[in-house]
This record gives structure tokens, sequence and C-alpha cells, in this order.
């Protein structure tokens, strides 16, 4: 497994309306959600979903794929933490406190495109809210680099200062 990223939110519990616009956005990205399941989420226990587009679908279901023509921005898991405890955050210094983060992309490495797609939409709704991987990207960081052209996939892990 390789590098894992979270998204921050100061001063609530997320509910299940978030979780519903967060599969909203990649819905409209064109990619499909498999696993969710409501009944974790009413306990308030953590869970994942795996998100496809239909390009890894067809690649999948063809006999003769090979594994490494796969993109890994076709595919992605999340992990949704709907009521992660304060002892579990990180000090984020835009909200000036330590807050939990409550979703976790899991293996980042090679998903630059989707990751910034997705942030670009999301931070749109939530604009308060932290990503974080190895430095902390507001909804301002993101904005700049989608906007510039040609953009650098590694991007997650350079400072945000630098853009």
């Amino acid at each position: 497994m390789g590098a894992s990223a979270s998204l921050f939110r100061k001063g609530k519990y997320v509910t299940e309306k978030d979780l519903d616009i967060i599969i909203d956005i990649f819905t409209k990205m064109k990619f499909y959600s498999s696993g969710i399941d409501k009944e974790k989420l009413s306990k308030g226990e953590c869970f994942s979903i795996s998100f496809t587009n239909d390009h890894w679908r067809r690649r999948w279901d063809d006999d003769d794929y090979q594994w490494d023509s796969l993109d890994d921005n076709d595919h992605i898991i999340i992990y949704f933490y709907p009521n992660v405890e304060i002892e579990l955050g990180e000090y984020i210094p835009s909200m000036g406190e330590e807050v939990p983060d409550y979703l976790n992309f899991e293996d980042i490495s090679g998903r630059g495109r989707l990751l910034l797609e997705f942030l670009h939409r999301y931070f749109k709704l939530f604009p308060e809210d932290v990503f974080m991987e190895m430095h902390f990207y507001t909804k301002d960081d993101i904005d700049k680099l989608y906007a510039k052209v040609p953009w650098n996939e590694i991007w997650m892990y350079e400072d945000p200062k630098t853009f």
C-alpha cells in the first residue's frame, strides 16, 4: 500500500449527507461506488468505499488485460469515519486547532489527476476543509494548482507555498 491522504473538517461531525455529497462528486466525475454500508454508517462505524470508472471496469473485465496497463487515476478507495475522536486528529494551522480527519484516501500514488479533480469540486462545496498528504492544502491552494497548466502529477507531495 502506498501513501494515503486525509480530509479534515473543523467543529462538527460529518453525516450521511456529507457522504452522499462525496459520492455525488465522484458520480459526476463518471465514477461508480461499491461497498457503501449504510448500517455501519448508522452505527457511526468506519467503512471503505471503492470508486471505479468505466475505463477501469472494461480493462478489468477484459480477459487479455495486464495489471500494469491499468491507470491508477481510474480507481480509488476511500475510508469514511463518521465519528472520529479528536485524539486521532492533527493540528491544522489554518484552523488553529487539532481536528480529526474524517475521510482517508488509500494509496494516492499515481492518482494526482483524480485527486485534483475531486478536490477542486469538493472545495467548492466545503471551502473551509483541509486536505493533507505531506503538507496541508486549502481551497486556495487547490484552486491555484487546478488553474496551473501543465501541472505536476506529484503535486500532493509538494509544499503549496511553492505554487
